[in-house]
C-alpha cells in the first residue's frame, strides 16, 4: 500500500510559483491531520491557488482517502493556451497508485473565463463513469479562472451516488468567486 504520507506529489513542474503554494497544503504526520476535502469549496481552496494564474492549461487531481482526506495532488496534463487533454489513464493510473478512494479533477482557464466547455462536461462524465467502473468516486470537476471557479458536480455533470451525493452540493451555487473560496482560507 502506498505511503499516504505525502501529501503533494506531482508528475511535472507546474512552474516556480506553485511550487512553494503546494509546499503551504503538505500536511506531514497521520491521516487525521491532512485536509478533508468534503465541498467544492474545500477544493477550491486547495486549488485556486495553484491553478488561478497559469498561462497554460494545467489538469491536477486531488486524491482522497475513503474520508475525502488528501493523499497527494498531482499533475496529469499541461497542455497550451486553450486546452489540455485529460486521460482517464492518466487520472484513475495515479488514483490507483495512491490507493485513492475519491478524486476531485480541476483544470484552469488562462482566459480567465470559468465557463466550463461542452468537452469540458463531456471528459466529465466520461472521467464519472469510468470512475465508477473502477470503484473511485469522482467528486467534482472543477474549472478555474481568474476571478472565479465552476463546479461540474453542482452543474450535474456527475451522477450523483453514495459518497459523491455526501459531497456537499446541496443549497450553493455552483459558481463561486475566487475571493470566497480563498477567504475562508
Amino acid at each position: 500500500m502506498p505511503d499516504p504520507a505525502p501529501a503533494i506529489q506531482q508528475h511535472g513542474p507546474l512552474c516556480p510559483r506553485c511550487a512553494g503554494e503546494q509546499a503551504r497544503f503538505y500536511r506531514p504526520g497521520a491521516p487525521e491531520d491532512r485536509p478533508q476535502i468534503t465541498s467544492p469549496e474545500a477544493a477550491a481552496d486547495l486549488l485556486v491557488p495553484l491553478l488561478q494564474d497559469l498561462d497554460r492549461e494545467h489538469a491536477v487531481t486531488l486524491n482522497l482517502d475513503v474520508k475525502h482526506r488528501l493523499i497527494a495532488t498531482t499533475t496529469v496534463s499541461i497542455g497550451s493556451i486553450d486546452h489540455t487533454f485529460i486521460s482517464p489513464r492518466e487520472v484513475f493510473r495515479d488514483a490507483l497508485s495512491h490507493g485513492a478512494g475519491a478524486v476531485v479533477i480541476a483544470h484552469n482557464h488562462p482566459s480567465g473565463d470559468a465557463e466550463p466547455s461542452r468537452d469540458d462536461e463531456r471528459i466529465t462524465r466520461r472521467l464519472g463513469q469510468a470512475g465508477e467502473v473502477l470503484d473511485i468516486d469522482v467528486l467534482d470537476h472543477i474549472v478555474i479562472g481568474h476571478q472565479r471557479w465552476v463546479s461540474l458536480a453542482r452543474r450535474g455533470a456527475l451522477f450523483q451516488r453514495g459518497a459523491v451525493a455526501d459531497f456537499h452540493l446541496d443549497e450553493r451555487s455552483e459558481v463561486a468567486t475566487v475571493g470566497n473560496a480563498l477567504r475562508r482560507s
